[in-house]
């Protein structure tokens, strides 16, 4: 096991065929002994397809790591009558790692058909260089895997979720950090927490209840205005909403003492 792995080029095909037709055939400690061997050989070819997902985003190791389990695999799954092994254990091993990027390597996770047209997309703007020889729009793309522009746009925005930027990175050559131009509201996470805590408590009012306070504080209207959409007085509005405020500080209120 600690010689070096013969390049794919280097394989007896036909050697291996026959390890594998053994190891099928023969008791545990000997079909364990003769798949060591075959894995021995193929090591240099699981690297090699590894390293082509080096730089996305995922440690290089772990993609080595996926790359030889998927080997164990593609030997233990092989039939001499599917062909020659090298395709079939490529496919296998490919396949194995793009199912790690997509299950468990997204830092932010798109829906899943997102995930799934990523490959779609890539596969398409490669037909496209080569034919057209230029960057694919994203219609041609769209009417090549049969999907919307707006679907297209996201899948390809979503390719930064495996390896996001980090916000220490200048936003240019000697320029500020990316972190320091992100600008936001500090008031905007009081109004969170409020929400948070009072969302619970709406789930008790009934449905003219939550519309009046919907109006009130999520789309920030005036009284008369809703007075005027709802059909009442601008003091019958202001009673109901001080009522109900009153309610959901007694209900809060024993929630916190609880």
């Amino acid at each position: 096991m600690n010689s070096a792995p013969a390049r794919a080029s280097e394989i007896d095909t036909d050697d291996v065929t026959s390890l594998l037709q053994a190891a099928a055939a023969a008791e545990p400690a000997e079909r364990a002994r003769l798949e060591d061997e075959v894995v021995r050989r193929h090591l240099g070819l699981a690297r090699h397809l590894a390293g082509r997902y080096a730089g996305r985003g995922v440690d290089r190791d772990d993609l080595v790591q996926v790359a030889n389990f998927a080997l164990v695999k593609a030997i233990r799954g092989f039939h001499h009558d599917r062909g020659e092994f090298v395709p079939f254990a490529t496919v296998t091993i490919l396949g194995e790692i793009k199912k790690h990027f997509r299950d468990h390597c997204w830092s932010v996770r798109p829906p899943r058909r997102i995930q799934q047209m990523q490959a779609d997309i890539t596969a398409a703007s490669e037909r496209r260089l080569q034919t057209d020889s230029r960057t694919p729009l994203v219609a041609d793309i769209a009417r090549d895997i049969d999907a919307s522009e707006s679907d297209v746009r996201e899948a390809m925005a979503a390719r930064g979720c495996f390896s996001p930027t980090s916000l220490d990175q200048p936003m240019r050559d000697g320029g500020q950090p990316l972190g320091e131009t992100l600008k936001w509201e500090e008031l905007a996470y009081s109004f969170i927490d409020d929400w948070v805590t009072v969302g619970p408590l709406c789930q008790e009012l009934g449905d003219d209840e939550r519309e009046l306070l919907r109006l009130r504080f999520v789309e920030d209207r005036t009284q008369q205005e809703i007075a005027d959409i709802v059909g009442v007085s601008q003091m019958q509005v202001s009673r109901r909403l001080t009522k109900l405020l009153e309610q959901l500080r007694s209900r809060a209120a024993m929630i916190d003492a609880a």
